[in-house]
């Protein structure tokens, strides 16, 4: 007996604090009674606490706000553009929605109209623990109940009352921006009315649509000039290429066009090939008689009257028979010299069109100075009356824009909030957690027998931090 006994020799203070030895089993009943004092005092409350405590079922609901903010455009065509943009409920550091809606989800008119749904006191309610997601827009919040479809009747309720609450605020802050842009549209219209007036007036005097219309005439007459000075440009280059190319082959662009039709003729070259020998027959007979000699005159007779019926088939073909003359000298066919005849008589059609294009258009060129010298003084009156009108249009506009689009903007101050999670039925309690409370005692147990089982071995550890043998005695 006498190891369960608390003290067999009363304790010194070094042995108190050093501990005894592994064997020494006399130590053994004051360890077991401090376990057991530890272990009740742990159990107890936690044996308590889930007998007492009346079971406690929680309904959750989570709700998200989009982060995107929302726009609406109104275009008038051919006056202008109104629009109307609510930026991101999120792009304020100053404000934030999550924090607007915790507030109203706990407010007392929120908890009050849900009671009355339930039917139940104000004080039987309760209210919703809410919690906020950071760096999200989650909003999560939370309804107990003494069963599961009282708490999750009381997370609906919650839950429809601040919706109804959010669009009676969207509601009563439509109908006051509606009313005061409604004001003063009336005088608005009065100046959009008389300006319109003044200016159709113009419009039909001068022939003027806008003062757009004669800017566009000024630029054609602009763009008219560089196409008169482009086309005067060509002309002269294509002049001195005919000119260049005349004076190279010797001939006018008419004598090379004769050339070319008495070429193409075959009674001509037929003509022209029998003078070619004649000539050379009359060559022959006057390197070897005298310019006398019956076959010298004879040759000569032969070319000569060739040379007569080349010049008269040459005027009966270009009407010309000086013209004729000049171009039986070139009587001989060559390709080469015939694709620079076709060419000098391409770039002379070329230089006459040109010429005719620069004549038209220095004639238009007339007309539109004369047309703009007339419309200018017109054009700067319908420009100041166009802009007096944008003005009177464009508030006019904003303010029938704002009237319609305002109507688009339910979210702009109070922002779109949609369920993520419907309220939920709680399958089992959420309080007491009989799982977690036995875990949190046997876990305390265990550390109090980790505590006790370093309180035994204290001897031999501190002995080791000192290098002494555990069992030297104190």
């Amino acid at each position: 007996m006498k190891y369960f006994r608390l003290f067999r020799n009363r304790p010194s203070l070094a042995r108190i604090l050093r501990g005894g030895r592994l064997d020494d089993l006399g130590r053994l009943p004051r360890y077991a009674m401090i376990f057991i004092l530890s272990a009740v005092g742990l159990w107890a409350p936690i044996v308590t606490y889930l007998k007492v405590t009346p079971d406690s079922f929680t309904s959750e609901v989570s709700l998200i706000l989009p982060g995107s903010g929302a726009q609406a455009s109104v275009n008038l065509a051919d006056l202008g553009q109104a629009s109307s943009s609510a930026a991101s409920a999120f792009s304020s550091s100053r404000i934030s929605p999550t924090q607007t809606y915790k507030r109203l989800l706990a407010a007392n008119r929120t908890l009050e109209r849900a009671s009355r749904v339930l039917g139940i006191e104000r004080e039987a309610l309760g209210g919703p623990r809410i919690k906020l997601v950071d760096e999200t827009s989650l909003i999560h919040f939370e309804m107990a109940g003494p069963d599961p479809l009282t708490a999750q009747a009381r997370a609906e309720a919650i839950l429809k009352v601040f919706l109804e609450e959010l669009d009676a605020l969207r509601q009563d802050e439509m109908d006051h921006r509606e009313a005061a842009a409604r004001v003063a549209i009336v005088d608005y219209e009065k100046d959009v009315k008389r300006l319109r007036e003044e200016i159709a007036f113009i419009q039909t005097a001068s022939g003027l649509v806008s003062f757009d219309h004669f800017q566009d005439i000024v630029a054609k007459r602009d763009e008219l000039a560089g196409e008169l000075e482009a086309a005067r440009n060509a002309k002269y280059a294509t002049d001195a290429s005919m000119h260049s190319l005349s004076d190279q082959i010797g001939l006018t662009p008419h004598e090379a066009a004769s050339n070319l039709r008495l070429h193409a003729d075959p009674e001509f070259q037929t003509l022209a090939q029998i003078f070619a020998e004649q000539s050379a027959a009359l060559a022959e007979a006057q390197g070897r008689y005298g310019a006398q000699h019956p076959v010298v005159r004879s040759a000569w007779h032969a070319v000569s009257g060739t040379e007569n019926k080349l010049a008269a088939r040459g005027r009966s073909v270009v009407g010309n028979g000086l013209e004729a003359m000049k171009v039986s000298f070139d009587i001989a066919p060559d390709p080469a010299r015939g694709a620079l005849l076709s060419e000098l008589i391409a770039l002379a059609a070329e230089c006459e069109a040109k010429a005719s294009s620069v004549t038209s258009l220095e004639q238009q060129l007339v007309d539109v100075d004369l047309r703009i010298a007339e419309l200018a003084p017109k054009a700067a009156r319908l420009d100041d009356l166009s802009r007096d009108y944008q003005v009177a249009e464009a508030v006019f506009a904003s303010a029938l824009a704002r009237s319609d689009t305002s109507k688009a903007e339910v979210f702009a101050s109070y922002p779109l909030v949609q369920v993520l999670a419907d309220a939920t039925l709680p399958s089992r309690p959420s309080s007491p957690r009989p799982k977690i409370a036995i875990a949190a005692g046997v876990a305390a147990t265990l550390m109090v027998v980790m505590a006790l089982s370093l309180a035994w071995l204290r001897r031999p550890l501190i002995a080791r931090l000192l290098d002494r043998d555990p069992r030297d005695p104190a």
